[in-house]
């Protein structure tokens, strides 16, 4: 609750939020359904569980946010890179949510023996992961330079949504893991505020970027046959 406070502080008092709505949006809900679930758990205990569960669905989902915020970020509508990338990145965003409703429907006959909660935050958490990590990469190839907050807030989302997705799968392989989920899952969420803190305690954007027109014509070309051939991998993919 600290890190969440000091978060909010932040971003109202540098007025970043404007730079980064939609992650101050995820960070306005996490501070919301924190405090509504510790009145919830300290006055009406017993409906707890479903406010918790209830809440936590809605969380998955809202963690996307953070995704489209780091993507936007790294490739700016005014980036000539956006155009290329935008494309391929939404073909992959798309077969990602494919894959999501498959396993959700293959989730629905797991319930009765398993947390359909734990089941839905493993699937998602893993897709955020990977979302975070190809745009990470592409960044990297395409020598995009990242300025501490939007490197800091793809870094920790990425660490917490891996760390939760093993977290969930210890749990299915090793029942006694549990004592130890229900400890590390509300650690990884503190370690992950604690460095969204410190990466937007000040507003530090990304490098300027150099512009398409600025580079050598032999450059765009090179990156537009090889980011060509990504989408086309990807669209088989999805069509076989």
């Amino acid at each position: 609750m600290v890190f969440e406070a000091l978060l909010v502080y932040r971003f109202l008092l540098g007025r970043t939020w404007r730079r980064y709505p939609y992650v101050f949006s995820f960070v306005v809900f996490v501070v919301v359904q924190t405090v509504v679930l510790f009145a919830i758990f300290r006055l009406a205990r017993s409906v707890y569980v479903p406010w918790y569960l209830n809440s936590g669905m809605v969380n998955l989902w809202a963690r996307f946010l953070v995704v489209w915020e780091v993507f936007r970020q790294t490739f700016p509508a005014r980036s000539p890179l956006r155009r290329m990338v935008s494309g391929g990145f939404m073909a992959i965003t798309l077969l990602v949510g494919t894959l999501l409703v498959a396993m959700s429907w293959g989730i629905l006959a797991y319930e009765k023996s398993h947390s359909m909660f734990r089941a839905m935050d493993r699937s998602f958490s893993f897709a955020q992961a990977v979302l975070i990590l190809l745009i990470l990469i592409v960044a990297r190839y395409y020598h995009v330079r990242l300025g501490r907050n939007v490197w800091g807030m793809a870094v920790a989302f990425g660490m917490y949504s891996s760390l939760t997705t093993a977290n969930s799968a210890f749990v299915d392989l090793m029942h006694s893991f549990f004592p130890y989920w229900q400890l590390l899952s509300p650690l990884s969420l503190t370690i992950m505020l604690g460095m969204w803190t410190w990466a937007l305690w000040t507003y530090a954007p990304n490098p300027a970027a150099v512009g398409a027109e600025e580079l050598p014509a032999s450059d765009l070309s090179r990156w537009s046959k090889d980011w060509g051939r990504t989408l086309s991998t990807v669209r088989k993919v999805m069509n076989p």
